[in-house]
């Protein structure tokens, strides 16, 4: 008998031997195998199912941040980066991350936080939104995002939180895509408060105290909810006003003037408007000798302005003005309680010591021709801005005809004006009654400087 039928038959005996004791495990072969096989079946589903939403998430959900830059117009910024409760002066422009940021103003500074899709030094970066913090302001951002894939319809995501004192919100960006801008009054943990979206183009003011958050739509659609009844909300149109009142959990909207210029917001005009804009705002050139200034609408920063600018080693006085004049016997403001002009603009260069010998060349002048009550000559309120020092000791910070004196802002940074009440600056004996005309002008040797936006406000009446 050979080696392998033995083999054979030894294994025969065994497979037979009924003397082996029976199988004392926990689990039955049979049973054990079913548990494998549905324990690996759960996991082929779960990593199924976990690809699936993951790669959904990835290409449909998932999102990048957006480039937001604080530039610092004047004075000196406060910011809280992160968790670190450290406060951090800021004087110069520097870079926000998606990290939580804290940011503060005084009273003699201003901060504006620009967001792009992409970062500011690329070619195609355009300008999404611009939020000015005014004086005596303080805010969190949040962050800013968009979607990683043009085909996903998640929004362009904007975040502020514990906004106390007042914004100025540009909004010019928005194209097909969704895009959302949430402020809150409080801070996200809280349950109280209101907070405000803001969905499509337009320029918009906020002004939040301990007792209400006020809105201003020049131009745009936003929303106003109290935190804990965000299924009741009120819209707010273009041309209105919104207060939202918090103790007495009030929400109430008025008309208010809209801008009564035209074509004011350079920032906010199509092709057409833009063409238009040229006509509203008669332009000119004035110089004692060559060479000439120049004036034109462009894109500059992501933003559409009017620009002003002489260049080529000028010498002498040159002058680029921009004016509206109202028709007939001017503007009635009589009936008003409140007048005031609003503007933002960038002053790129400017080659005078602050604004002349004079005070009367600033690389940017605001003019607002009125008649008083007399109603025989034309009175002029004038308002200037300029960033270079005096190195000359003789340079003057008030021209003669001046209430106050002019603003001194940085070089290169979009800085936001707000005259207030300008009847509460102009003497009683001279308070306007008409308004005849309102112009910006660029004035001194060499300068450059865009203005992209010119809003002139009249106030309720005064009869209520």
């Amino acid at each position: 008998m050979d080696v392998m039928q033995q083999a054979e038959e030894i294994l025969e005996a065994a497979a037979n031997d009924d003397s082996r004791p029976p199988y004392s495990g926990p689990l039955a072969p049979d049973k054990a195998a079913w548990i494998v096989m549905l324990v690996a079946f759960a996991l082929f589903c779960t990593v199924t199912l976990s690809t699936v939403f993951g790669v959904h998430h990835y290409f449909f959900r998932s999102a990048v941040a957006m480039s937001a830059t604080l530039q610092v117009a004047t004075g000196t910024i406060g910011i809280v980066p992160g968790a670190d409760p450290t406060i951090v002066a800021v004087r110069e422009n520097r870079e926000l991350t998606n990290s939580i940021t804290g940011i503060s103003t005084d009273s003699l500074s201003q901060a504006t936080i620009l967001i792009r899709e992409t970062p500011a030094e690329e070619a195609a970066a355009s300008l999404l939104a611009a939020v000015t913090l005014q004086g005596d302001t303080q805010v969190t951002f949040n962050g800013a995002s968009r979607p990683r894939f043009e085909w996903s319809q998640n929004p362009q995501y904007v975040l502020f939180s514990g906004l106390k004192g007042e914004l100025d919100v540009l909004v010019t960006g928005v194209g097909d895509h969704p895009f959302l801008m949430d402020i809150y009054s409080d801070d996200l943990n809280s349950d109280k408060g209101v907070y405000v979206q803001i969905r499509s183009n337009g320029r918009y003011r906020l002004s939040v105290t301990e007792d209400e958050v006020r809105i201003s739509n020049f131009s745009g659609k936003a929303e106003a909810f109290f935190r804990d009844h965000a299924d009741q909300s009120s819209l707010v149109r273009a041309g209105q006003e919104l207060v939202a009142r918090i103790g007495a959990r009030s929400l109430s909207t008025r008309d208010m003037t809209n801008n009564l210029l035209k074509n004011g917001s350079f920032s906010l005009l199509d092709d057409s408007q833009a063409t238009r804009a040229l006509i509203d705002w008669q332009c000119s050139v004035e110089q004692a000798q060559a060479p000439p200034g120049d004036y034109s609408l462009v894109r500059f920063d992501g933003r559409v302005g009017l620009r002003l600018s002489r260049f080529n080693n000028a010498q002498s006085n040159g002058e680029v003005r921009c004016i509206q004049t109202f028709e007939g016997d001017g503007l009635s403001v009589s009936e008003y309680d409140s007048l005031r002009v609003m503007t933002t603009f960038r002053t790129n260069y400017q080659s005078l010591s602050v604004c002349g010998r004079a005070a009367s060349e600033c690389p940017l002048m605001l003019q607002i021709s009125f008649f008083d009550d007399n109603a025989r000559d034309v009175q002029h309120w004038y308002r200037g801005f300029y960033y270079a020092d005096d190195v000359s000791t003789d340079a003057r910070k008030r021209c003669d005809t001046c209430v106050e004196d002019h603003v001194d802002i940085n070089q290169g940074v979009w800085y936001t004006f707000d005259s207030d009440n300008l009847f509460n600056l102009i003497a009683d004996e001279r308070r306007p009654q008409r308004i005849k005309s309102v112009a910006f002008y660029a004035s001194g040797h060499q300068f450059d400087t865009i203005v992209s936006e010119m809003i002139l406000l009249l106030g309720e009446s005064a009869g209520g």
